[in-house]
C-alpha cells in the first residue's frame, strides 16, 4: 500500500510546477486547441487511475506497456 503522505507530497508538488509551466485553458477553445493543458489533463488522470487501483489487470498490463517501452532508454541513460 502506497504511502499517502507521500503521495499527496507528489500530486500537491506536481500540480504547482504544472500551474507553473502549462498554459491555462484557452478562453475560446472552438478555435484553438491547448494541447499541452489536453496532455496534462490525460496525464493527471492516468497517473489517478494507476495510484488509485494498483492491482487491476488492465493497470498492470499498462505498467508492463510503459516498462517494455521505456526500457531501451532507461538502459541507454544507465549505461552513460
Amino acid at each position: 500500500m502506497p504511502n499517502n503522505d507521500l503521495i499527496n507530497i507528489l500530486n500537491t508538488t506536481l500540480v504547482e510546477q504544472s500551474a507553473q509551466q502549462v498554459d491555462q485553458p484557452t478562453d475560446n477553445p472552438t478555435t484553438a486547441l491547448n494541447y499541452q493543458f489536453m496532455y496534462k489533463q490525460l496525464e493527471s488522470a492516468v497517473e489517478e487511475i494507476l495510484v488509485k487501483y494498483p492491482n487491476d489487470d488492465i493497470v498492470k498490463e499498462l505498467k508492463q506497456n510503459l516498462i517494455r517501452n521505456l526500457r531501451p532508454i532507461l538502459e541507454q541513460l544507465n549505461n552513460d
